[in-house]
């Protein structure tokens, strides 16, 4: 690491990636925890010897013996007594000079899923951390469990179905992806089996090597099961798919539960597709001079990304696969973390689905049958035609992983839950922040670093509350003269209105030179115009 990026670390402060400990003399003992927490969520870099203020701000206080100090923490960390794992190699400690003071950097990888959960002092389930914010958590059984299932290379969908009987799968879905396959590979010699043979192929049913008997696996109830029969075995099972008008009603609606149609993963994704696809401009053009081809590389790409979620969701997860569409953007989410590393997933080539037989059947109806590179083609794609970069985001507690796919060059509220989120830290999204370092680095860490204040207060302020202001607008303004800090949940939550409804109301009171915005998003605050 160099200076430069160590100074604009200390600048930031403590956030999603970075923890600083005093450390003066001796290791403390949250030092384990915040290993345990990196190691478990996406890596970051603990700081010894870093003081933090009550207002947030580090500074450098200084290690007295960094040799003896990095000695006795290779000691413990090879005590499995102490942390289940040791994922550092001798590079990643090392001791750094700044100011003639001497701290100790480590720096935390991310750990690949065979190793997780790491865990301290010996105890599974209440020595396992995480990272939220700028701190470390306890992570529930549910998320310990998460990470279990996710250590094996035999994925869960592979599992068999106690007493399950194979004819209750949904003989309608059966037929329609045979023949589906059918017209796809019309030669296929699979075309001429039996439903039981054909579905033994796919890997929706199994033999019983003991009895001999035909069971259903996992994978076969979430792709050919009914509703019922998969929330039998997936108690949280949830697909969800909304077109918005705006926050609170939605132009179209497709959802597993509805009772209407099976509430499976294959008719969900032929359901849905063509809706999904629909808002994707089709420049006129002639195959062969007289076929006009009403396909893009973008319905492609948007393809694989629903294929993608349904692939690698965590059917065991709290929430469910939903899609969101409004007329500016995409947003997809799925229950369960990324199995490789964000970078990983951004740059392509590298696949490890969670789900290797839904991915098998998909794959044979030529549905997300790209190993690892369906999120850098649609990268690709979106620049080509000039839009906004789609953007990845992995969140923990409940864990998720969101893709926003943007349909404008327009400035638009997020989809996401809370953009605050962000500029909390609490969720990882790309490029990582920690990596980003300012053209311009200061000679030494400053003692508070100033907000950045706009030139001058408007010139039109009203001399008293407009009489148009709605109530919730009235009370916004009121709460933020009490307290000039509170962000786009805390408003929501004590207004009792959505956080978009905020964003609205908080750009009309701008709007009207009521309120602006002092310094950035994460260390800045309102200035209320008028009283």
């Amino acid at each position: 690491m160099t200076k430069e990026v160590l100074l604009h670390l200390l600048q930031e402060g403590e956030c999603f990636h970075l923890e600083a400990k005093k450390a003066e003399r001796d290791l403390p003992a949250s030092i384990w925890e915040s290993y345990s927490a990196f190691c478990n969520t996406d890596g970051g870099i603990i700081l010894l010897g870093v003081s933090e203020d009550k207002k947030k701000n580090l500074s450098v206080t200084g290690i007295q013996d960094s040799s003896k100090l990095i000695q006795n923490f290779w000691n413990q960390i090879n005590n499995k007594q102490k942390v289940s794992d040791n994922l550092l190699f001798n590079h990643q400690v090392y001791p750094f000079t700044i100011d003639d003071k001497e701290i100790i950097v480590i720096e935390v990888p991310r750990a690949d899923r065979h190793y997780k959960p790491v865990f301290i002092s010996d105890n599974l389930f209440s020595g396992t951390y995480r990272r939220n914010a700028d701190g470390d958590y306890r992570c529930s059984r549910e998320e310990v469990k998460a990470m279990l299932r996710d250590q094996a290379d035999i994925t869960a969908d592979t599992t068999i179905a106690e007493k399950i009987d194979w004819k209750e799968l949904d003989k309608d879905t059966i037929r329609r992806f045979r023949m589906r396959f059918r017209n796809m590979k019309p030669g296929h010699v699979w075309n001429t089996l039996d439903d039981v043979e054909f579905l033994l192929k796919t890997g929706a049913l199994k033999r019983d090597r003991n009895t001999s008997g035909i069971c259903t696996t996992l994978a076969g109830i979430l792709m050919f099961g009914t509703e019922q029969l998969i929330t039998e075995q997936f108690p949280n099972y949830f697909l969800d798919y909304r077109e918005v008008e705006d926050e609170n009603r939605w132009t179209d609606r497709v959802f597993s539960s509805s009772g209407d149609w099976s509430g499976n993963l294959f008719d969900f994704y032929f359901k849905i597709i063509d809706r999904l696809t629909s808002s994707v401009k089709v420049p006129f053009k002639l195959q062969n001079g007289l076929d006009r081809i009403d396909e893009t590389s973008a319905h492609e790409a948007l393809r694989e990304a629903l294929a993608n979620a349904l692939i690698h969701a965590d059917y065991y997860g709290r929430r469910g696969v939903v899609v969101v569409k409004d007329k500016d953007k995409l947003v997809i989410s799925n229950p369960g973390t990324l199995r490789i590393t964000l970078d990983e997933a951004l740059e392509g080539g590298v696949s490890d689905p969670r789900n290797t037989v839904l991915f098998k059947m998909f794959a044979m109806v030529n549905v997300g049958e790209r190993t690892g590179s369906g999120l850098q083609n649609l990268r690709y794609v979106w620049k080509d035609m000039g839009l906004p970069e789609p953007r990845l985001v992995e969140k923990f507690s409940p864990d998720q992983i969101y893709i926003e796919i943007p349909f404008t060059n327009g400035d638009s509220f997020s989809l996401l839950e809370s953009e605050d989120d962000f500029h909390k830290g609490m969720v990882r999204e790309s490029p990582v922040s920690y990596r980003r370092v300012p053209d311009k680095v200061p000679d030494k860490v400053p003692d508070k670093v100033p907000d950045k204040v706009p030139d001058k207060v408007p010139d039109k302020v009203p001399d008293k509350v407009p009489d148009t202001l709605t109530d919730n607008q009235i009370r916004i303004l009121e709460l933020l003269s009490e307290n000039n800090r509170l962000s786009m949940m805390e408003l929501s939550e004590k207004v009792g209105i959505s956080k978009r409804k905020i964003l609205d109301n908080i750009n009309k009171l701008r709007d009207q030179n009521l309120i602006q915005r002092l310094g950035d998003n994460r260390t800045g605050y309102w200035n209320v115009l008028i009283k």
